[in-house]
């Protein structure tokens, strides 16, 4: 009997469910709750893009700006001063010397290369030359020389419109109170006539009295004592007319306007009757 006791005793203590604490205290911790994503996220979709967040600038920005500000308007004073200072000075030497426009004209026209061009059994292409002897005056100008640039010069020769050549002004100094006499020389390569323009340049030459446009543009620079000026364009605008296409044309008219900017003065009478006088 006591035997049988202790076995129903045993067969109970392993019968009977064991006690499980540990996993209801570990279900219930709040250090292992989940987090509530669908807050976190509407929280997310709610937030502004980085660019769009307003910052303040540290105060150290608005020191730099004043200091660059400051320097900019000093430089930007300084830059006028210097500019006021040189056009003052300028002024004052203009005013001292009195520069006046030199006068310029067209002595003769030497034509080459058109013989053939009343000839209406060749109406081949033609390579016209001319050879324009300048005269440049500079008497009116007791203090003032001039300084010619050939880089950037033209010399152009057309009939009717029609461009025939084409050349360079010689570079060269005058000095004041200077008359100088020069060739410059055009050239045009292989120029097409039409037949009418063959027709009005034969007859022109029998009357005889051929036109041609001399079209001249030089940069020119006054020496003002020990200072020279920048280069400023002359343009010279001659309406010539020759009895003969030959290298002996004789100039029948050759009036001549000449366009200078603010540089030079009107030469007044002695620069006109220099003109007429060529």
């Amino acid at each position: 009997v006591h035997q049988l006791r202790l076995l129903q005793r045993v067969r109970l203590l392993l019968l009977r469910p064991l006690p499980q604490p540990a996993l209801q205290s570990t279900s219930r911790s709040p250090s292992r709750r989940r987090p509530n994503t669908s807050r976190s996220r509407r929280h997310v979709r709610g937030a502004l893009p980085k660019d769009k967040v307003f910052r303040v600038p540290p105060p150290e920005n608005a020191r730099l700006f004043q200091h660059y500000t400051r320097r900019a308007d000093c430089s930007c004073l300084y830059l006028a001063v210097a500019v006021l200072s040189l056009a003052a000075a300028v002024g004052v030497v203009y005013l001292a010397f009195k520069p006046r426009q030199p006068a310029y004209s067209v002595v003769s026209l030497a034509v080459s290369g058109l013989a053939g061009v009343s000839n209406a059994s060749a109406p081949g292409p033609l390579s016209p030359g001319f050879a324009a002897t300048v005269r440049a005056d500079n008497s009116a100008n007791g203090k003032v020389g001039v300084h010619y640039d050939g880089a950037g010069s033209r010399v152009a020769v057309s009939y009717e419109g029609m461009s025939l050549a084409d050349g360079a002004w010689p570079a060269f100094y005058q000095a004041s109170c200077n008359i100088t006499v020069f060739v410059a020389k055009a050239k045009g390569t292989r120029i097409r006539f039409s037949k009418r323009e063959r027709g009005q340049m034969a007859a022109a030459e029998r009357l005889p009295s051929v036109p041609f446009d001399v079209d001249i543009t030089v940069p020119v620079r006054l020496q003002l004592g020990g200072v020279r000026t920048w280069a400023v364009p002359v343009t010279v605008r001659c309406a010539m007319t020759v009895d003969r296409l030959a290298a002996s044309a004789k100039v029948v008219s050759r009036p001549c306007d000449v366009n200078v900017p603010f540089l030079f003065r009107s030469g007044g009478t002695d620069a006109a009757d220099a003109r007429k006088n060529g």
